[in-house]
């Protein structure tokens, strides 16, 4: 027996925070690139000291979007069968969510770690996670909300 049902209040709440979860994770993917830009546009740019700052809710973006993912797990077993893990945007959604967590915890957070370091040289890194984040998170986005290959929702 399931705990919850499909569109019953305890799958609601599990949707309402997944989307929350989301829009915490790619908060960064958004506005950090924007930092970056007006950074840049100063006088004298401090991406050292910049990246210092923002290392503290890179960490949490990092941790939200792996509990973005676990949400939609739940989701996903809440369905009663009208989502299935067989449906293509289901299963393509799990592959690069765990691509996205890889880019995350594998390359821009170390690259991010190493510019607040000093090492200006890992802002190349840490540019180009971004963009991948970026166009993860676009395809992902595109994949929830048009559900190709999958249930009748």
């Amino acid at each position: 027996m399931l705990l919850a049902a499909y569109r019953d209040t305890p799958y609601d709440i599990v949707l309402f925070l997944h989307i929350l979860t989301v829009i915490i994770a790619l908060a960064g993917a958004v506005a950090h690139p924007l930092l970056f830009q007006f950074e840049m546009k100063r006088d004298e740019p401090d991406m050292v000291g910049l990246l210092q700052r923002l290392a503290p809710a890179s960490r949490i973006y990092a941790i939200v979007l792996a509990v973005t993912g676990i949400l939609g797990f739940g989701l996903i077993s809440m369905s009663e069968d009208v989502i299935a893990w067989g449906d293509t945007w289901v299963w393509l959604s799990i592959l690069l969510w765990v691509a996205a967590n890889g880019v995350m915890h594998g390359m821009l957070l170390p690259a991010e770690r190493a510019v607040a370091e000093g090492d200006e040289s890992a802002m190349k890194r840490v540019l180009l996670a971004g963009q991948i984040a970026t166009v993860l998170a676009v395809v992902l986005l595109y994949l929830m909300v048009f559900k190709p290959g999958g249930g009748g929702l």
